[in-house]
């Protein structure tokens, strides 16, 4: 049977296990927050502004971290900080292991989008390039990852999948993006399209 490009796959509406494979190994990729503070939502097949993305991924970020002494607040606090005396607020290096630093920050949310390539002809296709995301990558096979360097899109990152470990490893890192909150509420609304529809049941005879 001859070998699907990703173009012909999404065609017939049939994916191969590599690209299913690929998909899957996306959703918990290289997470930005440490594990007890993860939240990490994805969704396949999303529409954006020019197409639709193969998996999108939304999760939180520290936004506008700040680090402060609580040294200061004490009643024996004094000028002799050896650390940081006099700078407000300390400096992060300085100040880094001492049991009166604080920090604090807020969470933001961060967006990834992949588009997964099985095969170097699939770059040649106008479809499947739809990168809205702060991150943007296509995921491929790792015996095709140095083939499509000089193909894929100025910006967007390459990640390379291998098969037999299912292991992920960045080849080319992208470059970030700003996105404006309205963008971003966009396309997690989109998502949320996809997390719910068809997928929720209701029982009547509970309601």
């Amino acid at each position: 049977m001859p070998r699907l490009t990703n173009g012909e796959e999404k065609r017939g509406n049939v994916e191969s296990k590599l690209t299913q494979d690929i998909k899957t190994r996306l959703r918990s990729f290289k997470p930005i927050m440490p594990g007890n503070m993860r939240v990490i939502r994805w969704a396949e097949e999303v529409t954006t502004p020019t197409g639709v993305v193969d998996v999108i991924r939304f999760e939180d970020y520290k936004e506008n971290a700040r680090y402060f002494c609580r040294y200061r607040e004490t009643p024996w606090h004094d000028s002799d900080c050896k650390y940081a005396d006099g700078v407000v607020p300390p400096i992060k290096d300085k100040c880094h292991g001492c049991v009166y630093r604080g920090h604090v920050y807020e969470t933001g949310i961060w967006t990834t989008c992949y588009e997964v390539k099985v095969s170097v002809a699939d770059f040649k296709s106008k479809n499947g390039h739809n990168f809205h995301g702060n991150s943007n990558y296509y995921a491929v096979p790792i015996d095709i990852a140095d083939r499509v360097m000089g193909v894929a899109q100025f910006g967007v990152g390459v990640i390379a999948y291998y098969p037999k470990s299912k292991r992920m490893a960045i080849k080319r890192e992208c470059e970030l993006r700003e996105l404006s909150s309205e963008d971003t509420m966009r396309l997690l609304y989109d998502a949320m399209k996809k997390w719910v529809d068809g997928k929720q049941e209701t029982s009547r005879a509970h309601i």
